[in-house]
């Protein structure tokens, strides 16, 4: 078994709350979410390189892995599990310090509410995305 960071946490939260509904979507819903401040937060993902589709984050990816194969995420709908369920709501609480961060990705949501999948279209539109060549990192941290 692994151990959960906040981060596995943050993720567990979007898939919820947000309904994120794959793997890619969660990719550059965060990318999104780190890039709509030029301040770095410590729960952020910022390990993102750009693909023909989009960003992927090896860091986000073996998080997913790690749910998966813990059997608190099911691919086939993309979603919490009832053992992830009950795991995120013994954890919430420790997303507490990271509510700034919760409020970028809450604001990325309300822009997109409407149609979570354009954020996958709208990414391409944003200039960190634009400005960096296939297979390179998006953020200099």
């Amino acid at each position: 078994m692994f151990s959960f960071t906040a981060q596995h946490i943050l993720v567990m939260r979007l898939i919820i709350q947000f309904e994120i509904t794959s793997p890619a979507l969660m990719h550059n819903f965060l990318f999104l979410s780190s890039a709509d401040s030029l301040d770095p937060h410590e729960i952020g993902f910022y390990d993102f390189i750009r693909t023909r589709n989009g960003a992927f984050s090896p860091t986000l990816q073996s998080i997913l892995e790690e749910l998966a194969v813990g059997r608190l995420l099911t691919r086939e709908p993309f979603a919490l599990s009832a053992k992830g369920m009950d795991t995120y709501c013994a954890l919430a609480s420790a997303l507490k310090p990271f509510e700034d961060y919760m409020q970028r990705c809450f604001t990325i949501y309300m822009r997109y509410k409407d149609d979570l999948a354009s954020v996958n279209s709208a990414i391409k539109d944003h200039i960190r995305f634009r400005k960096a060549k296939q297979g390179k990192k998006l953020f200099s941290l």
